[in-house]
C-alpha cells in the first residue's frame, strides 16, 4: 500500500476538506488528490464522495480510516525504536491531558524528565476527560491523564494518583471559615462549573442528583483558569483539586471548604493508554517516571490542604 497516499487520506479524513488538508501538510491539493486517487486505484473502490462543501468517507473509506489509523501508529512506533537505537530515548511523546494537572504537576514532571532525557519532545494537548479519551482512542494521543476513568472498551489504565475533589472560595467568603456544609447547600451559594464534558462537572451533578440538590452554576466554562479566575472576582465557589490552585491557595487568594461529602474524597488522577497499543521505549519511560511521581505530588496536596486549613479554618 501506498504509504504516503494512506497519510495523506487519513489527514483528509480528519480535516473532512481536500483544500484544508493540503494547507496542514504543506502542499498542493492537487497533489493530495492525486495521491487519494492513487490509493483509490490501487485498492478498487472509492474511497471519498467529493463534494463542493468538502468530502466524507464512503463505507470503504470509514473501514480504511480505522485500520489506517492503527497503521500510522504502528509506523510511529517503529520510528520510535528506530530513534531509540540512534540515541537513548529519542523522539516525540503526544499527551492529551485534563487541565487539573498542567499548572503544577505536568510541567514540572515534563522539565525533569528532559533534564535526563533532552531528545524527547513533548506534544502536550490539554483537553476535558471526555476529549482525552476520544483522543486516545482515535490514536492522537500516546497517553492521556484522566479524572475519575470508569470504563470504556478501547482504553486502559495503569497508574492512579489520588486526587480529591475540593471545593474553594476567595478569603473573604463566609465558607471560608471552615463551618461544616453539605454540598445541598453548598450549592445555594454562587458556584460555578466546568462544561458536561469535564470529570468534575459529571461528578458534581452525579452527586446532587442523588442528594436532589439543584445545580445552577453562575457560568459554565471549557477553561479552569477561565473559572478561577471569575470565581475569585465573583466570591464564588470553585470545585478543583488543590494542586490545581497551589499559587492561588498558597498566595492567600483562595481556602477549602470543609465540605462533607465523600464522593469526592476518592477522586483519582490516572494515566491512560489506548488498550492492546505498544508504547514506544520513551513513552513507557515517562509514564513509569511520571507514575513514580504520584506519591510525592499527593504529599504536597496533603501538605498544602493542611496548611490552608489550618490558617482559614476557625479553631473548633
Amino acid at each position: 500500500m501506498n504509504l504516503n497516499g494512506l497519510k495523506y487520506f487519513l489527514e483528509v479524513a480528519k480535516c473532512k476538506s481536500i483544500r484544508r488538508a493540503a494547507e496542514r501538510q504543506h502542499i498542493a491539493a492537487s497533489a493530495i488528490s492525486r495521491q487519494i486517487s492513487a490509493l483509490e486505484h490501487e485498492l478498487d473502490c472509492v474511497l471519498l464522495d467529493r463534494r463542493s462543501d468538502g468530502v466524507t468517507l464512503t463505507e470503504a473509506g470509514v473501514r480504511l480510516w480505522k485500520h489506517g489509523l492503527k497503521i500510522e501508529a504502528q509506523l510511529r512506533l517503529v520510528q520510535s525504536d528506530i530513534d531509540d537505537l540512534k540515541a537513548l530515548h529519542r523522539g516525540a511523546i503526544r499527551i492529551t491531558t485534563v487541565e487539573g494537572i498542567t499548572e503544577n504537576f505536568l510541567p514540572e514532571v515534563l522539565t525533569e524528565f528532559n533534564q535526563l532525557y533532552p531528545d524527547v519532545i513533548f506534544e502536550t494537548t490539554v483537553a476535558s476527560r471526555d476529549e482525552t479519551v476520544d483522543a486516545l482512542d482515535r490514536y492522537d494521543a500516546d497517553i492521556g491523564f484522566v479524572y475519575d476513568f470508569s470504563n470504556h472498551h478501547a482504553i486502559e489504565t495503569f497508574a492512579d494518583y489520588r486526587q480529591a475533589l475540593i471545593p474553594f472560595v476567595p478569603t473573604d467568603h463566609v465558607l471560608s471559615d471552615g463551618q461544616e456544609i453539605g454540598l445541598a447547600e453548598l450549592l445555594e451559594y454562587d458556584h460555578v462549573l466546568p462544561d458536561d464534558s469535564f470529570g468534575i462537572s459529571q461528578l458534581i451533578k452525579r452527586v446532587a442528583k442523588k442528594e436532589k440538590a439543584k445545580v445552577a452554576p453562575r457560568t459554565v466554562s471549557n477553561s479552569l483558569q477561565f473559572l478561577r479566575s471569575y470565581a475569585i472576582r465573583n466570591n464564588a465557589v470553585f470545585f478543583v483539586p488543590v494542586q490545581a490552585v497551589y499559587s492561588e491557595v498558597t498566595g492567600n487568594a483562595l481556602a477549602p471548604v470543609n465540605l462533607q461529602c465523600p464522593a469526592f474524597a476518592h477522586r483519582r488522577l490516572s494515566i491512560a493508554r489506548r488498550r492492546q497499543r505498544s508504547l514506544s521505549p520513551a513513552t513507557t519511560l515517562f509514564a513509569k517516571f511520571a507514575e513514580e511521581h504520584f506519591m510525592d505530588w499527593e504529599a504536597r496536596d496533603a501538605s498544602a490542604l493542611t496548611a490552608a486549613r489550618q490558617k482559614w479554618w476557625a479553631p473548633a
